[in-house]
């Protein structure tokens, strides 16, 4: 007769079922492959409608050719790629038609007109008008007799900050949302994952069998385990192959940068994933059936969207802003938001190492509450168990 199984033995037994389970499966390799094109896709997508909207392309007539001058000062102000051409107006009008122009200007002095096809391009607008206000306003101040020139010379503000600007921060950000997205997408897929498997078990009455040599806590410890691995590899996968291929194509120059960001953002896996794996593992073990899953979790989704959706909006304009920087130690929104001011500067070492201490302490909380509702819910079959009850025993 063997030895009963020590607590470290069933465990590893079950990480090693779920992983190689996982792993060995055709819709692992498919899941991989469609994430990896997707993100792709959305790159060369993002690359190409950033390429679009900030090329623009105006058409002068003989009559308008005077402003280009003006025009191109104001497109460069406003930090806007503008290709002018000079056409005849009829030219103008089939080009502007046929899309080979955003827009036309034609017209004289206080009476120009600004032709598109269907519609204006709000940033040519603005354009124009600017450089036909400062034209105006010129004209207006040479005939009073004072030199444009030297007033604008004299109305010059210059601009300096206390600390040098990081000729880095466009990648810094990027590395930011990136991060931010990896850690949104395995939090989401894996911890559902979690709450799935732990259904399919107490649907199929496998469970019975399981806990017949093992116990409940060491059951859930081994599934969570398990799928954090299969999403800690895939996390890894998709980073190696992020950071490669954007060093390959030049998109990425600061590698240091990069790397410190891939380490932060596998360690903020690891937290995060226990953290929300436990409760999907607590709240499935409620639950008889699939079907009765998806309004369970249903409050989980919104604990991943919210840090991610303000981290994307706030960090962006204000990396300093000072409700991400608070939410960025509090548990549930840390593993969003933290890693992403860490990838833009503003929060340095120790308070990442802060933020984790408390993110730990509530791991500890979490896993013990979600340990007890798994415990006294996943032999119970029926009708839902409430979390009072399962809490309770």
């Amino acid at each position: 007769m063997s030895a009963p199984l020590t607590s470290r033995q069933a465990v590893l037994l079950v990480a090693r079922r779920e992983f190689t389970a996982q792993v060995r499966s055709r819709s692992f390799v498919i899941g991989l492959v469609i994430t990896i094109v997707l993100i792709a896709g959305v790159a060369l997508l993002g690359g190409f409608v950033a390429s679009q909207s900030s090329n623009k392309t105006l058409g002068l007539t003989t009559r308008t050719a005077s402003l280009q001058p003006a025009l191109a000062q104001a497109a460069t102000t406003q930090d806007v790629e503008l290709r002018i051409s000079t056409v005849d107006e009829g030219t103008g009008r089939a080009q502007v038609a046929n899309d080979d122009l955003d827009a036309l200007l034609t017209g004289v002095p206080g009476d120009y007109q600004l032709l598109g096809r269907d519609t204006v391009d709000s940033t040519v607008q603005s354009i124009v008008s600017t450089a036909v206000q400062q034209q105006q306003l010129r004209a207006a101040l040479a005939g009073a007799g004072v030199d444009p020139v030297a007033l604008s010379r004299q109305s010059q503000v210059a601009t300096t900050t206390l600390e040098p600007a990081d000729p880095d921060r466009g990648q810094q950000l990027a590395l930011a949302l990136v991060g931010s997205f990896l850690l949104f997408f395995s939090f989401s897929a894996h911890g559902q994952l979690v709450a799935t498997g732990v259904v399919e078990e107490k649907q199929s009455r496998v469970v019975e069998l399981l806990l017949a040599t093992m116990k409940p806590w060491q059951l859930l410890a081994g599934k969570i385990l398990g799928l954090g691995t299969v999403g800690l590899l895939q996390l890894v996968i998709l980073g190696v192959i992020g950071v490669v291929g954007a060093g390959v194509t030049g998109l990425l120059t600061v590698p240091g940068a990069a790397v410190s960001m891939f380490v932060m953002v596998i360690v903020w896996y690891l937290l995060g994933f226990f953290l929300f794996a436990s409760l999907y593992a607590g709240i499935g073990s409620t639950v008889s059936r699939q079907e009765e899953l998806g309004p369970v979790i249903a409050p989980m989704i919104f604990l991943l969207i919210i840090p991610f959706v303000l981290t994307v909006n706030l960090l962006p304009n204000d990396p300093r802003n000072e409700l991400a920087a608070v939410l960025s130690f509090v548990p549930f929104f840390a593993q969003t938001v933290m890693p992403a001011r860490y990838a833009l500067g503003v929060a340095p070492l120790w308070e990442v190492g802060v933020s984790a201490l408390i993110t730990l302490v509530a791991i500890a909380v979490v896993v013990r509450l979600a340990g007890r509702v798994y415990r006294n819910s996943i032999l119970r079959t029926g009708s839902r168990v409430s979390l009072r009850e399962a809490l309770r025993g």
